[in-house]
């Protein structure tokens, strides 16, 4: 499974995400049009937000109704879990957990499915899209350490 090193905290995921959730599970709540919004809250954050459409399918044994979710977030302790299915693209999403690197500032783990023919595409996808998000909420990574901290503390 590919992976991308983030300087984003893992706080600082949950607070963009949590903030993405709830925009787009008000937003089906509020248009339900042969949709369904589940959503599972533990005090006051989400656990679980998945929003999607019921389609109608058919067979020669008969037809019935399947969701298809658009959207799905899971927040945990350490790791936090987004998926998307855009109409007419491939679904794709990512989990980030913390994850402290000894050889740089990245503190956080982005791991995502993807083929060897779309690995890239995949990868710029999630990293625009991350980027958009922490832009719009004014966030910038936090550096675990910094040279002049490592300088001062060893006088």
């Amino acid at each position: 499974m590919p992976t991308i090193k983030s300087k984003y905290n893992i706080e600082q995921f949950d607070k963009v995400l949590q903030k993405l959730a709830h925009k787009i599970a008000v937003d089906a709540v509020t248009n339900l049009n042969n949709g369904y919004a589940n959503i599972k809250i533990s005090g006051t954050r989400f656990t679980q937000v998945e929003t999607g459409k019921m389609v109608s399918q058919k067979s020669e044994w008969g037809s019935w109704n399947t969701d298809v979710s658009d959207h799905m977030f899971r927040f945990y302790a350490n790791h936090v879990s987004y998926s998307v299915n855009p109409v007419n693209e491939d679904e794709w999403g990512f989990d980030v957990a913390e994850k402290n690197y000894l050889t740089s500032n990245h503190c956080t783990k982005i791991s995502f499915y993807a083929t060897d023919e779309n690995r890239k595409k995949i990868e710029k996808r999630i990293t625009a899209f991350i980027d958009k998000l922490m832009a719009e909420a004014s966030i910038k990574p936090v550096p675990r350490f910094k040279l002049s901290n490592m300088q001062s503390s060893q006088h």
